[in-house]
């Protein structure tokens, strides 16, 4: 691989090397917002598990016969695959055959461009806008290729201990490895389910501060916090404003929307955060076509 030779097509990847910080919720979210500007806009479940693709009610989808495996390693037309969810975004969905897809691309050539060249390619060139990737939660050729395939990814971090060291994990053992060959653009790192405001020392707001001091050019607009008002906050001869509340909030109508198969903008159209999620979606839209 070259750089010359890649660029990445429209789209992004959300991807950190574990599983529980909302990936799938996220992804969802940000393909509903694309899809409500009018973009046809393929959502790809790409987790083993098929968290997604079940969660949105399409539990005949991930055990069916026809699977992502006979698009990716088989040339197969990805778009046969294809469902067309109420919401208006399309589902690739995953498959209880993709723990057997990742064994065989070990013994594929060119294996960590299969996913670019011969899903995400041919439903770009058929129309298609912008394809957004739920990735696999751990490191593997699946989880490679979904960076590969868009050159773009998204990551969530949620308030949990070893969340930053998460990050530089991911950083170090598979971003960097990639952008030694080609492009690799981190679009944002997101603080996910932040709870509480930043006026107290807790997990929420180490999360945030960490993140604003030393990730400050990957965090989102939404999430960005001065880092002379966590100063001015533990200086008690000093007074803010407001304290900030940052980051893609804990909210019910999310979680609910999730567990009822749709995105928020579904269940709840007045919901706070979904601004964040079109923030995002912008962020997917300005950098697919710079």
């Amino acid at each position: 691989m070259s750089a010359d030779e890649f660029e990445g097509l429209p789209g992004a990847a959300v991807s950190l090397l574990k599983g529980g910080v909302g990936k799938s919720t996220i992804a969802l979210n940000i393909a509903d917002r694309l899809a409500a500007r009018g973009h046809e806009t393929v959502l790809l479940d790409l987790d083993k598990d098929g968290h997604m693709t079940t969660q949105l009610g399409y539990d005949d989808a991930y055990d069916r016969d026809a699977n992502l495996g006979d698009a990716l390693i088989d040339g197969g037309d990805p778009e046969d695959l294809l469902i067309e969810t109420d919401f208006g975004v399309h589902l690739l969905p995953s498959s209880n055959e993709l723990e057997n897809v990742e064994t065989r691309l070990k013994d594929e050539r060119f294996a960590d461009v299969k996913l670019r060249r011969n899903v995400v390619d041919p439903l770009i060139q058929n129309g298609y806008d912008y394809v957004i990737i739920d990735a696999a939660g751990g490191r593997g050729k699946l989880s490679d290729n979904a960076l590969i395939a868009v050159q773009r990814v998204i990551i969530p971090l949620i308030p949990r201990a070893g969340s930053i060291n998460g990050l530089n994990k991911m950083i170090e053992r598979q971003i960097s490895p990639i952008r030694q060959n080609i492009g690799l653009d981190i679009l944002a790192v997101t603080p996910n389910m932040i709870r509480e405001t930043m006026g107290q020392r807790n997990e929420h707001r180490t999360l945030v501060e960490n993140l604003n001091r030393e990730f400050g050019s990957f965090v989102p607009e939404y999430a960005r916090v001065d880092p002379e008002v966590f100063d001015a906050l533990d200086d008690s001869g000093r007074t803010i404003d407001s304290i900030p509340k940052p980051g893609i909030r804990e909210r019910t109508a999310i979680s609910r929307a999730f567990k009822q198969g749709m995105p928020v903008s579904e269940f709840d159209e007045d919901c706070d955060q979904i601004p964040n999620f079109d923030h995002l979606a912008d962020l997917v839209e300005e950098h697919s076509h710079a």
